[in-house]
Order: C-alpha cells, then sequence, then structure tokens
C-alpha cells in the first residue's frame, strides 16, 4: 500500500515537472495589447487602479480589472471590468459602484508573419451590468474587434493595435449603434533584467456619443519573478476630449495551473 502511494505521489511529480513555468504575459498597463496569449492551462489576473483628471475639473477613480484564460495553445479566454468606480463629477454627490463587464476570447494564428510580427485577433462584447442612470456603464451592450500585430526586436518589443467598436446607443435615444474606430502604437524596451520602460501613443475615434481622444501613457515595470509583475505611470491627453492626466498603478499575476499545459 504504501509501496503505491509513493508511486502516485512520484508519477504526479514527474507529470507537474513537465509543465514551463508560470509566466506572466502583461497586457497592463496600456491600451495596447499583445499578440502572444497566455500559457495554455494558466490563470493569469490584472489588477490596478487609476485616477483621472477631466478638463471640467472632475476626477474618476477606477480598478481595472482583467482575468485571463490559456485555454489552449494560442487561445485564451478574457474576462474584463472597470471594477469599482468612482465618479466625482456627477452632482454635488460622487458617485460610485460597478462597471460594466466584457467577455472577450483572443486567438493567437500566425507567428513570425508579415515583418516577422506575431498576428491575432480578438473578439469581445461588454454587458451593460452597470448602473446607467448614475453614468456608471453604456446601458446597452457593445461588440469589439481587434487585429493585433507584436514584435520583439532585441531590447525592445513592439504592439500595433487596430480596433473596430460598435456602441449601443444609451436607452431612449432610438436605439441602433455607433461605429468607432481606434488605434495604437507600443513601444517597450527593456532596462534590465527586473526593469522595463514603456511609451504609447493612441486614438479613440469620435462619434455623435464621445469626442475624439488622443494620448500618450508612460510607464516602468518591475518584473517580481517570472510570475508576477508590478506597473505604474501616467497617461496625458492630447485633446481636450481626452483626460487631462491619468495616473495608475497595477499589478500582473499569475494565479496557477487547471490544467497540465498542452
Amino acid at each position: 500500500m504504501r509501496l503505491r502511494l509513493l508511486t502516485c505521489l512520484l508519477l504526479a511529480c514527474a507529470l507537474r515537472a513537465q509543465d514551463p513555468p508560470l509566466v506572466v504575459n502583461p497586457n497592463r498597463p496600456t491600451f495596447a495589447t499583445p499578440a502572444l496569449t497566455t500559457q495554455s492551462g494558466q490563470i493569469e489576473l490584472e489588477w490596478g487602479g487609476q485616477q483621472s483628471l477631466y478638463r471640467d475639473d472632475g476626477t474618476t477613480f477606477g480598478t481595472p480589472t482583467l482575468l485571463k484564460i490559456g485555454w489552449a495553445k494560442d487561445l485564451e479566454f478574457r474576462l474584463a471590468t472597470p471594477g469599482f468606480q468612482r465618479l466625482g463629477n456627477q452632482g454635488p454627490e460622487p458617485v460610485s459602484g460597478l462597471g460594466d463587464t466584457n467577455l472577450g476570447v483572443q486567438w493567437c494564428y500566425r507567428h513570425d508573419g508579415l515583418f516577422g510580427m506575431d498576428q491575432a485577433i480578438q473578439i469581445n462584447h461588454t454587458f451593460p451590468t452597470a448602473s446607467y442612470p448614475k453614468g456608471l456603464g453604456n446601458g446597452t451592450a457593445s461588440d469589439g474587434l481587434i487585429l493585433l500585430f507584436s514584435r520583439d526586436l532585441g531590447l525592445y518589443h513592439v504592439d500595433v493595435n487596430a480596433l473596430e467598436s460598435w456602441l449601443g446607443r444609451p436607452p431612449g435615444t432610438g436605439g441602433g449603434r455607433v461605429r468607432q474606430p481606434a488605434a495604437t502604437v507600443c513601444l517597450s524596451r527593456t532596462l534590465s533584467d527586473a526593469w522595463s520602460l514603456t511609451g504609447e501613443l493612441y486614438t479613440i475615434g469620435g462619434t455623435e456619443l464621445n469626442p475624439r481622444i488622443v494620448s500618450n501613457l508612460w510607464a516602468f515595470g518591475y518584473k517580481v519573478s517570472p510570475a508576477c509583475v508590478l506597473d505604474g505611470g501616467v497617461d496625458i491627453g492630447l485633446t481636450r476630449g481626452a483626460p487631462v492626466r491619468t495616473v495608475f498603478a497595477g499589478l500582473t499575476v499569475a494565479l496557477g495551473r487547471f490544467r497540465h499545459a498542452r
């Protein structure tokens, strides 16, 4: 009996040793998303806090949260939310509550493609789970399509995204959807084994629902371990439709495996 138990334990350890180490693939803290996906069988959490100041002196605090599940090689499921929000420009008293919920899937369909870039596609759907009367959500569902291109160039990493969203018009405005394009270019440089620097320029098209946004972001990353990366920085708006500035800090951490890597 003891021999059987010992054999089972040794087999379990051997199988576990076949799995690669937990290594995170941070999407934070930028607007851009890398083409590569979370390791197969791994669950990864991204969480942070951010404070925005607007040109009308309004403020917004949020805790953006993203859960990524590496379902298979080059395929991940994504569950995202702005998290807890506190709006300081919605009347005499601040308004607070949870934001909408976004569910998506990303597939990296080609490695080392055109110009040596990894290529991926992401589709997502936003559920109007937040309170629209309080100004915490859109009040209607929306959908998004993203094309993602990434490449490592020595100490540098570049991400290029092209986005298309179909936003539902708010309740009571006649229904239908509004098309919103967006794009981003992000460049990161490794400074040492632990530190990295990231710069990004992004734009979100103006529609009848929102003004045009152009902004740039700068952030430092610190690798505590391959399974945990911290970040912090500032986002500075370049157009009147963008926040004057947003300061943020957060982390990306591997929560573990739900099955052996494939």
